[in-house]
């Protein structure tokens, strides 16, 4: 399966990514990646784990922003490091958005992680950008730290 893109974006005093991605399951993965990278490397803590994710929206943006806050909320609250990510549908039903997810994870405390970023407490709607561009999809985000 291809993968998409991602690169960290310095904003004054955010943080933020850019994502690209072919279709938009692969976004919502990429994107998933990317906001773990900003905080720890999570190819050091391969996954032992798996658990099954579905969000509903009312449209993407917020679909995109529910996904990467429920990763946060299970790292934070459950101490699930997530580190692989097959989104296997987003699709809209009727005035509804779902994603449906299997993601992978690692049990850990966050005392236990090596930081190489400051922890992230939430993705924010300042600054967010979702659309296609061509036959590209194109994210923008940024973070609170």
């Amino acid at each position: 399966m291809a993968m998409g893109a991602f690169r960290i974006v310095e904003h004054t005093a955010d943080k933020g990514l850019e994502a690209e991605a072919a279709t938009l399951p692969e976004l919502f993965a990429t994107a998933a990646r990317g906001l773990f990278h900003l905080m720890i490397d999570p190819d050091r803590y391969p996954a032992t784990e798996q658990t099954e994710l579905t969000i509903r929206a009312p449209d993407l943006e917020m679909l995109m922003v529910r996904w990467l806050n429920e990763l946060l909320y299970q790292f934070e609250v459950h101490h699930r490091l997530f580190s692989q990510f097959e989104v296997e549908a987003v699709v809209q039903q009727g005035d509804e958005w779902r994603l449906q997810a299997r993601v992978g994870y690692r049990p850990i405390t966050p005392e236990a992680l090596e930081w190489e970023g400051a922890p992230v407490k939430s993705v924010t709607y300042h600054g967010l950008t979702l659309q296609q561009r061509g036959e590209r999809w194109f994210l923008r985000f940024y973070v609170d730290v």
